[in-house]
């Protein structure tokens, strides 16, 4: 529990020395009484850095819209308050919260009160038979913007207390701060509410980076896959290849660890006006990027969506789909070994088949956008399929061997719902043992297709069913709040 930290804290810091526990787990009174009143308070810039650590001496603050505390800014800031409540006498205790957005407050071991959603100014309170003496007290708030407020009273009728904020001298802060990790909302898709169709999202440096078709194909980065900003960098400063007749049709870029560099696939025309599969690289994954000099896969019938893969003996592959949908003919994926660079084929290398589009399916004429991972010895190569507006869907194959064969899994498990549709084209994205899918869909209109706004970034968790195949969600993208990746 998240007490346990706090005790552990005081523990080794009280003013004695001593740090006597009692024999439920809490420190002694007389340790407690040698600190400081008031709550700890750690207060987290954006969820995630630490921009003030201090002692409060009640948790009774309306900050408006401005900022809670210099640098934490004034939207999409975390408090966690930690210490211990002194109790004067043995009776049934009321503690309210009038708070603005999240809230939960543990005392001892139990959560009193776990309001933890978004919302405007609102009343909760929740009631706990508690003894004389003193008792662990976390309190975790978070703001996601517009105005913010957070108060913390309590109230015991038996004993004549009325209901007031905590006063300081019923409050004693620990030391130090605690080594818990920031205070995460939930969250609710989209994490990116604009037009970003099919996100390529890479690691490294302590940050997730994430790269979407148009344009430039400009650099964003997030700490935690939810909050992304821009770097200011793009994988072509330059709008266009070298090798490219324009930049109309940058499409669906990925980068990716190589070896000792980065390497960025994308799809653009070459100079002959066919898509093809471009490759540039750098040192520094937000670049500069260094062109290879030429489309790294072409095909008459153009090719696109390229996909790296590194097996676990350490070879590189690269997929991509044959765009023969846009002559009418079918849509194989194929993979073939890479070079160690990744710039180039391996000598002697020769595609092979993976998957193609079944038209009888829901896949219709095309499959596209493919991700592969391998979990405990089986390859998942996760695609899309169909048209890409309101149609699009998610599948899923699997094979024992990097070059299949592949079974497909019979039904999407990604499609529409009444306020997602076209859900696809995504990364797989590992955070410790959990897998989240970052993909693309479009917010449905009333007639159940794509609305305006162009397809916005969505993220949703990877489960495992006990028939060995992965899920999202209720087979839908989320439509409800969820529990922050990682958490």
């Amino acid at each position: 529990m998240r007490h346990v930290a706090v005790i552990g804290l005081l523990v080794a810091c009280s003013g004695n020395g001593t740090g006597q526990v009692t024999a439920d787990g809490n420190l002694a009174d007389a340790d407690v009484a040698e600190l400081e009143h008031g709550l700890r308070g750690e207060y987290f810039a954006r969820y995630h850095d630490r921009v003030l650590d201090r002692v409060d001496p009640a948790i009774d603050f309306s900050w408006g819209d401005g900022e809670l505390v210099p640098g934490s800014g004034a939207d999409r800031v975390s408090v966690r308050w930690t210490g211990y409540l002194e109790v004067p006498e043995a009776a049934t205790y009321t503690f309210v919260t009038s708070n603005d957005d999240g809230v939960r407050v543990t005392i001892g071991d139990t959560v009193v009160i776990d309001d933890w959603r978004f919302h405007f100014p609102e009343r909760h309170e929740g009631t706990i038979e508690l003894a004389a003496g003193t008792v662990p007290i976390v309190v975790e708030y978070f703001e996601v913007d517009l105005t913010a407020e957070m108060r913390l009273s309590w109230s015991a009728p038996a004993i004549g207390l009325e209901e007031q904020i905590i006063p300081t001298e019923h409050l004693r802060a620990p030391p130090a701060p605690t080594d818990l990790p920031s205070v995460k909302p939930p969250y609710a898709n989209p994490v990116v509410d604009r037009d970003c169709p099919d996100p390529g999202v890479a690691f490294a440096d302590d940050a997730f980076y994430m790269v979407c078709t148009g344009g430039k194909f400009p650099i964003q980065r997030s700490p935690d896959l939810v909050l992304w900003e821009p770097t200011g960098t793009a994988i072509l400063p330059g709008g266009k290849a070298p090798w490219s007749v324009n930049g109309g049709r940058n499409w669906a870029p990925e980068i990716h660890r190589v070896g000792n560099h980065y390497v960025a696939y994308f799809t653009a025309v070459n100079g002959a006006n066919v898509l093809s599969i471009g490759a540039a690289s750098a040192t520094s994954i937000e670049g500069p990027y260094t062109d290879r000099g030429g489309p790294l896969v072409e095909h008459p019938q153009g090719v696109i969506d390229a996909s790296f893969f590194r097996d676990s003996d350490g070879t590189n592959y690269l997929l991509y789909k044959i765009d023969g949908n846009s002559v009418g003919q079918p849509t194989p994926i194929y993979i073939r070994k890479l070079a160690a660079d990744g710039l180039s084929f391996a000598a002697g290398s020769t595609q092979t088949e993976l998957i193609r589009n079944a038209p009888a399916t829901w896949e219709g004429g095309v499959v596209e956008a493919p991700w592969l991972v391998k979990r405990d010895g089986t390859y998942y190569l996760f695609y899309s399929g169909n048209v890409y507006d309101h149609r699009y869907r998610t599948g899923v194959a699997r094979a024992t061997s990097v070059t299949g064969p592949y079974t497909k899994r019979a039904m999407p498990i990604l499609a529409n719902n009444a306020r997602w549709v076209g859900p696809g084209h995504g990364s797989v994205v590992s955070i410790g043992d959990a897998l989240y899918f970052v993909y693309h869909a479009w917010a449905a209109n009333a007639q159940g297709t794509a609305g305006p706004g162009g397809r916005r970034v969505l993220v949703d968790k990877i489960e495992w069913g006990s028939d060995g195949w992965p899920k999202i969600a209720n087979g839908t993208p989320s439509t409800t709040l969820q529990r922050w990746p990682g958490e």
